[in-house]
Formats: structure tokens, sequence, C-alpha cells
């Protein structure tokens, strides 16, 4: 063996180099054994390949999934705890970045794994292998991405099962980028961040203001007259075509009339509701908000009254008498040709509802007797009757329209969520007095010591000398304002004294308020007692003007036909119903709306609307969701496959080269492969008969054939051992783990 010169050494002790004029000879230092490294060992290339490829493939994956339910760091796109929106910002793009690394890597790097396999596949590893040189062949030209190759593996004897499936993994590198670059779109939705949060979000200006909820434990400390003023003023004008800004649907898709999309004020107008018509028998419920108030991407409650009423005629003898109750309301009006008698029982002066936010039914009754004469049926086109009324109500709290119920308000709720319920899923919040505590089923007035609300001036009540009453229910509260002290029959009645007739008839048609001359659900049998009216001044003056031998008008007897005109709506039971269904409403209403005016600004809960957050989320039908899955687990897996395969046994060489293959055709014999210029299929067949495994030497093989050490050192001659095994085409010898 040779031996290195060493560059210390004196000039004589150098090799030489021969004359100029001798022959030329080939002179190869080879290195101590003690340096070389052993003929097969273990890369570190592979397993750092690997760890560089697979993050680029699965974590984009695992960030899409995550993204397309709930943004990172959060369990929601609509959380009511607020997303951090920059963490879905990073994902996105961490994401995107990732994909395109993978797009650009997978197939080098896949087909750089092959390779390394692929030496191993070609090393006789078990008795039973088979590999032939045209085999060999396709796989040291990395015959898995080459086309034509492919095409014509099986008809020239290429092809292995190492080559397609390796091909396959090629493929699958390749086509999954684009795939899910296809399958994957990035949608912008309005989501719920920290931005948009209320009172403990991260920006100081926060969602907007866009109306406030009244607190269940002011409302008894309503003044009662406010309510009984407002509805009667308000049944004076109201038309039945007016829409009204605080009813809502029951149902608001129960029929096309008040679908909203085509027609939005018949949402809002009694029409539809009339049971005339019927077109909405669910009928609505009133708020303090205006129809169709959404909080955007909040979730919030409001609170609500659901009032509905059912008239029947029954016998006389089934009419209350005394009127029962605590503080009844009891009107009586016994007049020449009219007996008018109605009864509404319970307490008129007590709010019927407790300071819980859980649901609460009520119901009330209500009924109404007139006796006529025959003069005064004929002259008021009114007949005898008795009616008893039943109004039921409901109040209760409801979830508004946001982005995750799709903007369609939830139905009236049993039971007020538990205060955990109310941290994590939604976004209400009391009142400034309250420090702006989360609500919860039961919570005392912020102002309870005094005996009316913050922003309201006590004025008293000009028939009742209890300043604390409080507002009854609402048929309580329509039966005084169209039979009670602030009815127009408080002109008629009774009880009123140092009245003349022409004072009565003045005060009825100047001040009465006469209700209910508007509507058109509403008709009448003749005139009304607005009718009775016309010209009422010319009237007065022509009976204080009058002389005993001119007839002047009986104002008296106008009076009677007043109040019987007004008392017979409630014999046609449709338009009773009507009628009390639209002074409920303003009942309803007055009683919200005024309360939250009343505790504004310190008590009133805010209701807040935010449009969201925008962000990017992914969307991903599921059964593509799934097949990527595969696709991916897959690619995983096959890599995964082919790394224990390069690190089952140690190797030869890194990867089919140009060196290694011009290693493996000196080794065949002179004919075994053919000369240069084409390349007939006799050739290619007769190359499918020569073992292409790459084996341990022996015998006559360790002799005669080629062996390979580590420095690719090639001997014909056998008898110069390296540091390592010796090598050959078609070696017998099997390499393990063990084998150095």
């Amino acid at each position: 063996m040779e031996s290195s010169a060493d560059p210390r050494s004196p000039p004589s002790s150098r090799p030489q180099a021969p004359p100029k004029d001798g022959p030329m000879t080939s002179t190869r230092t080879i290195a101590p054994t003690a340096h070389l490294e052993p003929t097969l060992r273990y890369r570190k290339t592979p397993i750092c390949l690997l760890i560089i490829y697979l993050p680029t493939l699965i974590v984009p994956w695992v960030l899409i999934c995550i993204m397309t339910k709930r943004p990172l760091g959060s369990s929601s796109y609509y959380g009511q705890t607020g997303a951090d929106y920059t963490n879905n910002a990073v994902g996105v793009l961490v994401a995107q970045l990732l994909k395109t690394i993978n797009a650009v890597l997978s197939v080098p790097i896949i087909s750089t794994l092959l390779a390394n396999a692929a030496i191993v596949y070609a090393m006789r590893r078990r008795p039973d292998q088979k590999l032939n040189v045209q085999q060999l062949f396709a796989l040291a030209d990395k015959g898995w991405s080459n086309i034509p190759l492919l095409w014509s593996a099986h008809s020239r004897g290429k092809s292995s099962g190492f080559l397609w499936l390796a091909a396959l993994l090629i493929a699958l590198g390749a086509v999954l980028q684009p795939l899910i670059s296809v399958l994957v779109t990035f949608e912008a939705i309005a989501a719920t961040s920290c931005l948009d949060i209320p009172v403990t979000g991260c920006s100081r200006f926060g969602p907007t203001t866009i109306g406030y909820d009244p607190e269940p434990a002011d409302m008894p400390r309503l003044q009662r007259d406010l309510v009984m003023q407002d509805v009667l003023g308000r049944l004076v004008t109201v038309s039945d075509l007016e829409p009204q800004p605080n009813l809502w649907p029951v149902n608001p898709d129960s029929n096309n009339w008040i679908d909203g999309y085509t027609t939005p004020p018949n949402r809002r107008i009694f029409e539809v509701y009339s049971p005339d018509f019927g077109f909405n028998p669910d009928g609505f419920f009133v708020t303090t908000l205006d129809n169709g108030t959404n909080t955007g991407v909040l979730r919030e409650h409001a609170i609500r009254l659901n009032s509905s009423v059912h008239c029947e005629h029954i016998s006389r003898s089934d009419f209350p008498s005394p009127c029962p109750g605590a503080q009844p309301l009891e009107t009586r009006i016994d007049r020449s040709g009219l007996r008018l008698s109605v009864c509404a029982p319970g307490n008129a002066s007590q709010f019927p509802f407790t300071p819980s936010r859980h649901r609460q039914d009520i119901s009330e009754d209500l009924y109404v007797d007139m006796e006529v004469s025959r003069s005064m049926a004929y002259q008021a086109n009114a007949d005898n009757f008795t009616v008893h009324c039943t109004a039921t109500t409901s109040r209760g709290y409801f979830e508004l329209g946001n982005e995750q119920n799709h903007y369609v308000y939830g139905p009236l709720l049993d039971r007020w969520p538990d205060p955990d319920d109310i941290a994590k899923n939604f976004n209400d919040y009391r009142g400034a007095g309250a420090h702006w505590a989360r609500p919860t089923e039961e919570d005392p007035s912020t102002s309870a010591g005094s005996s009316i609300l913050p922003a309201q001036r006590s004025i008293g009540s000009p028939f009742n000398s209890d300043q604390d009453s409080s507002v009854p229910g609402p048929l309580m509260v329509s039966a005084e304002v169209l039979f009670g002290n602030y009815s127009l029959l408080r002109f008629i009645t009774n009880n009123i004294t140092g009245m003349t007739p022409v004072q009565a008839f003045e005060g009825v048609c100047e001040h009465g308020n006469i209700p209910f001359t508007q509507p058109i659900g509403i008709v009448m049998y003749g005139s009304g007692p607005e009718s009775y009216c016309y010209d009422a001044a010319g009237k007065v003056r022509d009976v204080l003007n009058a002389t005993e031998d001119r007839y002047t008008y009986n104002l008296d007897e106008y009076l009677t036909i007043i109040a019987a005109t007004h008392a017979r709506l409630f014999n046609t039971t449709d338009y009773a119903e009507y009628a009390l269904m639209m002074s409920m409403y303003f009942a309803n209403r007055a009683v919200l709306t005024k309360t939250a005016l009343a505790e504004m600004p310190f008590d009133a809960r805010e209701i807040y609307h935010s449009p969201g957050t925008i962000m990017a989320r992914p969307s991903i039908a599921m059964p593509s969701l799934i097949i990527i899955t595969i696709l991916i687990f897959l690619q995983t897996l096959g890599l995964v496959v082919v790394i224990w395969l390069i690190y089952s046994v140690p190797t030869w060489a890194a990867a089919f080269d140009s060196m290694e293959v011009a290693r493996i055709g000196k080794a065949l014999a002179d004919n075994d492969l053919p000369p240069l210029g084409p390349v007939t299929s006799k050739d290619e067949k007769r190359l499918t008969k020569i073992d292409g495994l790459i084996g341990i030497a022996t015998g006559d093989k360790a002799n005669e054939s080629e062996v390979v050490d580590e420095e690719g050192v090639v001997r014909k001659d056998g008898k110069e051992k390296m540091n390592g095994v010796k090598l050959a085409l078609g070696g017998e010898g099997l390499i393990t783990r063990e084998t150095k």
C-alpha cells in the first residue's frame, strides 16, 4: 500500500515527479486506515430534511382546521369574551407562508428522500429480495418523476414496487398544496374581538349604545298617572295602519305579510294582527327597542311583555257583584234608557310582577254589562250584552338578533341564564349606578331609597290620594282608560256632581279624549261617539240661547247616547279584542319605555351594538376537509416509511449519482452493456436478467467483482482490504444493521 508523503519531510523523502521524457504513470495516495470512515454508514441528511419538511406540511393544515371553527386563542369567532384579533392574523400569515414553502420544497425534498431510500432498496437485505439491473437503472434515473419512463416502465422491464410507490408519493406532494388552495377559501367575517366588548374591552371607544332596557326592580316605582295619560293620548289618535316602532311579532316568519323583507312596515301595524284579518295569529310583544334592533356580533337580552286577550259573551247572572279584589276598578252608569256596569277585579294600584328576571305570567279579567231601553237601542244602535274578557300577560327576557343567531331574535326565555352563562356567553351589563355589574336573576334597585325614579318628577294622581300607587297590569290600565276616571265616562258617571248637562257635554266633546276614532279595523254599527260631538260648540250655543217656543238639542240624552255607543264596541267580541289589544300594547309600551327613561342615565341597562372586527376565516366543505386530511396523513405516513427504510441498514452512498452509476456499470461484463448508440429491446431484455442488488462480496465475488470502499476506490484484484466490507453487484451477502 502506498503511503502519503509528509509535507514536513525533507525534499529528498517526498515522491519525485517522473522525468519529462519517461512514460506517464498514475499515482494515488490513500490515507491511513485509522482515518478512513466505514464503508457502510448512516447519514444525517434525510432525517434533517424530514424535520424541516413535516412542519411545513402539517402545521398550516392544523392551523387551517382550527381557524375554520374558531380563531387562535379563543373558543369561538363570536365568543363574548372577545378574541385577540392579532393572534388570528398571525395564524393566517403563518399558515399561508408555510403552505407556500411546502409547495416549493415538497417535490425536491421528497425526491431527495426517495433517492436516499433507493440506495437501500437496491441493497440485498433479505435472501428473497429481487431487483434486476434494468430496474436499478430506473431507480438511478429517479424514474418516479419521469413521466415517459413511468409510461413504459412495465413493458421495458423497469417497473418495481418502489418505483410506483415513489411516483405516488411524488404526485401526492406535487398536487397537495394546489388542491388545498382550490378547496380552501379565506372569507372575511365580522368576528367578536376585544375591540367589540363593552365595559371590559380593549378599546376606549368600544361598541355603540343603541338603546336602554329597564330594570325589573324599578318598574313598581313608575308613577301610575304617567302611564294612564300616555295610553289615553295615544288611543285618541292611533291608526291601525300606523307603524308602531316597539311592536315585534312573536314569530317573525309566521307568514309573508310580516316577513319584513318585502313589506317591513307590516311587521309593526295593528291591522295584520286583528281578528278579522288573522294574518298573524301568534301575536306580538313589546320592548323598549325599535322593531328589528340587533346587537351585531354581541349577544344581549332585552325585557319584553307579551299580552293577549279573549272575550266571550256570558250570562248577566255571571257578572260579579260586588267586584272582587283589594282595589278593583268598578264603574256604574244608571241613566234614563241606559244601565252600564264595568268590573275589573284585582288591585288597580299594585304592580303585578316581582323583580325576578325569570318569566312571569299574570291573568286579568274585565266584565262589561250594558242594558238599554228600546228607544236607546234604536238611537245608539246598541243591544243588551254581558261580556267577559280575559287577558294573559307574560314578562321575561329574550335574546336580541345578532350574528350568532343569524339576526333572528329568540323566543321568550323561561329562566334568566345563570351567572357563569352570562359571563361567558353574553354581554349584558347593568347601568352606571350598579357599576356595570353583570345582571343576575334578581337585582335590587340602585335608587331604592326614593319613592320615584331618578329622572322623573312627582306629579301625583288627580284621582288617587295614594302617591305611591304603582302601575297595574295592562288590562287594568285599559279598563281605567276606557271606563274609569281617565275615560270620557268620567263626565257621565253618577258620581260626578255639580256639572250641568251642557258642561258635561262640553267636557266630553272638548276634553273627553274619545278613543278609537281612526282604526279602520273597528267597523262600528252606525256612528261612533265622536259623531255626536260634531259642531259641539254650535249645539251648546243653541241650547244656551234656546227659548220655550223653539226646539233645541237634548244634551243630557246626547250624553247617554255617547256612553252607549262607546260601550257597544264590546258587544262584538272581535272588536273588543282588537281594541283591548291596542290599548294593552300602549300600556306595556308605556311601562317599559317610561321606566327606562326615568332610570337614565344611572340605572337603565345599556343595549350595545358592534359590527365586529373583520377577520379572515378559512372555509372548506367537510368532505373536502376529510379528503385533504387523509391525503396529508398518507403523505406523512409515506415519508415516515421512507425514513424507516433509509435507516433500516447503513448504506455505501447517499444516493445514485453519476459516479455510483458509472461504478455499477463498470462492474458489469463487457457484453452486458450495449455500446453507445440506440438501445434495443434486446439490450434492455438482457439487462432484466442480471441481478441488480448490491450485496457483500463472498467467495469468487470477493476476488473477481467490483469492490467499493468508503473512498469510492474500485479494485479488480480484491487483494487490497480497506477499512470496511467489500460490496459487489450481485453480491450474495446480506447487509444488516450490524454490517460495517
